[in-house]
């Protein structure tokens, strides 16, 4: 299992569909080239349950924390613009 992989399987435990779960890989792939590589980085074996709880756990306090995860986006983005 990828890291990719397990973040679509984490979306989809919390009740996403999968379709939409694929698709925002894809966004954030297009968001954050640098990080695509490492999305195919495999999930080191027999690990990959307590991996996925702990998206699931990261997740579900992003949802509960919206402002604090728009400010940290907003942050990269402004170091991204001036790097350019």
């Amino acid at each position: 299992m990828t890291l990719r992989e397990a973040v679509i399987q984490a979306w989809v435990e919390l009740g996403m569909s999968r379709e939409k779960a694929e698709l925002r890989a894809k966004i954030s792939n297009a968001f954050v080239p640098d990080a695509a590589a490492a999305t195919e980085s495999p999930v080191r074996p027999g690990h990959e349950q307590q991996f996925i709880a702990e998206l699931k756990r990261m997740f579900r306090k992003m949802d509960e924390n919206p402002e604090a995860v728009q400010a940290a986006v907003r942050t990269q983005m402004e170091k991204r613009a001036k790097m350019n």
